[in-house]
């Protein structure tokens, strides 16, 4: 836990060190990669995440759900908990806890086998585990709704050559940044 704990505080004054920096390029191929693949082609409704300012920019996906197939976004809970709402306007969206961007109310769903599951992170590295920002709200997210496919997807500094793992962490099914999937 010191290793991760350590870790995280090191990735977040990086990240400090790329505020102003433009990752639109690198964001869009992310973005392209994951419409045109057939994880997203074929998924029947796509759970994702509003993005926070140091995450890959992936409202055009969001914007493509919304008019193509189902998309849900994430609540978090009082008591630790996520909760997916189906969203079909992106506008409606409030600040809520932790200040992201997330539904008000709305209709609950669960993922099932045919969906696709964005999960954010502060970090992957090519074996799909993830270092996220302390919480636990996705590695119990993840232990409970496990059939839907999931990728990572982060920007190049993002990506490290191995992130330090406990029993309860998840790992993601495939990875995606700038365009490469791992």
């Amino acid at each position: 836990m010191v290793e991760k704990d350590a870790l995280r505080r090191a990735l977040k004054a990086k990240t400090l060190q790329y505020v102003g920096t433009d990752f639109t390029e690198e964001d869009r191929l992310t973005c392209s990669a994951l419409a045109e693949s057939e994880l997203y082609r074929g998924c029947d409704t796509l759970f994702a995440f509003h993005p926070l300012s140091d995450e890959v920019d992936i409202t055009p996906l969001l914007e493509d759900a919304i008019r193509e197939r189902q998309l849900a976004l994430p609540k978090t809970e009082d008591d630790g908990a996520l909760t997916f709402f189906i969203v079909t306007d992106l506008s409606a969206l409030r600040r809520g806890r932790w200040a992201i961007t997330e539904p008000g109310e709305g209709a609950i769903i669960t993922p099932a086998p045919g969906d696709l599951m964005i999960i954010p992170a502060l970090a992957y590295d090519r074996c799909g585990q993830r270092l996220g920002r302390g919480k636990g709200y996705y590695d119990r997210y993840l232990q409970e709704y496990n059939s839907a496919k999931t990728v990572g997807v982060c920007r190049s500094y993002q990506l490290l050559e191995r992130i330090p793992t406990q029993a309860w962490d998840r790992a993601v099914d495939h990875v995606l940044c700038g365009g490469m999937f791992y």
